[in-house]
């Protein structure tokens, strides 16, 4: 509910806490990836750095720096310049084993509602968003135009609909799930980067949330207080309703791929990726 005046009246208290000290000695960053933890940091960070009075924003596109008066920048799509990470910022990146990305991918593109998902008008020239997803928008117009001939004239989620299971993923996996794949296995590592696995994050959630807390520089004394609002959206501590009515989970089971990849499926996979899990960390 829009209520007049509560935004201004909210950054008046977040200058206020600055003031008295809130504000960190260099903003941080957070990298995350289209079907890799994007929503839940998105809602833990939000909410425990208003608490703290941090100022905390997000960017869609390529990240190039943080702009003044931001404490914590959310990278939703993992997407900078190489200038931005030769800052010397600290900052943590999330990860996710490439199979299971495929594989919530191909589940949640089935009943989204995301604008590039559900688009299937076409006729403007230059194929931008919402014509193709944002990670592609910057992208050169051959990339765009081979995103969106895949196609077939219908928009993504109508075409991922009118496919079997194992067309669908691999489907997907040629899809929005190589532009998250590629950005994790071209990673490079950086010592002021923290990388930190999803699947770190659900099966020890406190003990994972109680480090990105500490990297990204939040103050000893606002250290518990940050965990208990995380806790708020641990899956672990949510009620079966609660994890029913949430769009982003699929089945609340985090590893899925097993139960998913047939044969046809696995070889696909290994034919465009090879062993990218084992370079990720996964068996």
């Amino acid at each position: 509910m829009y209520i007049p005046g509560l935004w201004t009246a909210k950054q008046m208290v977040l200058s206020v806490r600055r003031a008295l000290g809130s504000k960190p000695a260099e903003p941080a960053f957070i990298l995350t990836h289209h079907k890799v933890a994007t929503v839940l940091c998105r809602k833990v960070l939000m909410e425990s750095t208003e608490r703290i009075g941090w100022r905390y924003n997000s960017e869609m596109g390529i990240a190039q720096d943080i702009a003044s008066k931001t404490d914590l920048l959310h990278v939703i799509h993992g997407t900078t310049t190489d200038a931005f990470l030769q800052s010397g910022r600290r900052g943590v990146r999330i990860i996710r084993d490439p199979r299971d990305v495929i594989v919530s991918g191909f589940l949640y593109h089935q009943r989204c509602s995301e604008l590039w998902c559900v688009n299937s008008d076409f006729s403007k020239p230059g194929y931008h968003h919402p014509q193709v997803p944002l990670p592609l928008a910057h992208r050169d117009l051959e990339t765009r135009e081979s995103f969106v001939s895949s196609l077939g004239g219908v928009s993504y989620q109508e075409r991922i609909r009118g496919l079997g299971q194992d067309e669908g993923l691999i489907f997907e996996m040629d899809g929005f799930a190589r532009i998250t794949i590629d950005e994790m296995v071209g990673w490079k590592e950086r010592d002021n980067v923290l990388t930190i696995k999803m699947e770190d994050l659900v099966a020890d959630f406190d003990g994972s949330f109680e480090k990105l807390f500490r990297w990204i520089g939040i103050p000893e004394t606002s250290i518990s207080t940050c965990l208990e609002i995380a806790k708020g959206h641990d899956l672990n501590r949510m009620r079966a309703d609660e994890i029913a009515s949430n769009p982003h989970i699929s089945t609340g089971k985090l590893r899925k791929w097993e139960e998913y990849f047939s044969s046809q499926v696995m070889d696909a996979y290994e034919e465009r990726f090879g062993n990218a899990h084992l370079k990720l960390g996964y068996e």
